[in-house]
């Protein structure tokens, strides 16, 4: 059921007014990306052997992007640019995704923090941190222009259609801890 004025409404019109701008706060964009705070990325995946499947993309005309894709090498990847700059290459962030664990629910998180040595990039499964990548260029943010930013999740721009199921999916603007990202995976 709807709630009252969702009637007859396309779903992206009903949600108007549920982000407030506060430039001072950091409230501008639920999806962007400013690189001293960092962005961290966690779902829950269920999917059969490894296939490239797109799991997230960010886009904005002239902000930049984020793509988060599991290759065929089942490899999870992420490709990070700002307006400004070409895209840096894709980042490995998880190897041996599905292998192990072929159709059955795991969790997964993806930290990147922009620093004086480059872009900082950790990848979890089930809570624990697996493998960390230091790419010495740098992405300095990714913000909302006039078109705004958009996400998809599940999308087949990758190269194919996703396969499997999604759940909890969460885009934290800000890198999380360790602490933070296991808790979270626990709970």
């Amino acid at each position: 059921t709807a709630s009252s004025g969702m009637d007859d409404k396309p779903l992206e019109s009903t949600f108007d007014n549920s982000m407030i701008y506060d430039e001072a706060n950091k409230r501008t964009s639920a999806f962007e990306f400013r690189g001293e705070d960092g962005v961290t990325i966690e779902f829950w995946m269920k999917a059969p052997a490894a296939s490239t499947r797109g799991i997230m993309q960010i886009t904005g005309a002239a902000a930049g992007e984020i793509k988060l894709v599991m290759n065929t090498s089942d490899q999870l990847q992420v490709t990070i640019g700002s307006g400004s700059l070409a895209p840096l290459s894709p980042v490995t962030v998880l190897e041996n995704v599905i292998a192990s664990a072929a159709n059955t629910w795991n969790h997964y998180a993806v930290s990147i923090h922009s620093s004086s040595v480059g872009l900082t990039y950790k990848g979890f499964k089930n809570g624990q941190l697996k493998k960390t990548t230091v790419v010495g260029s740098n992405i300095p943010s990714i913000l909302p222009t006039t078109d705004g930013l958009n996400m998809k999740l599940a999308w087949h721009g990758a190269g194919a259609l996703f396969t499997g199921s999604l759940d909890e999916f969460r885009y934290w603007k800000k890198a999380r801890t360790e602490e933070e990202i296991f808790n979270n995976y626990f709970v």
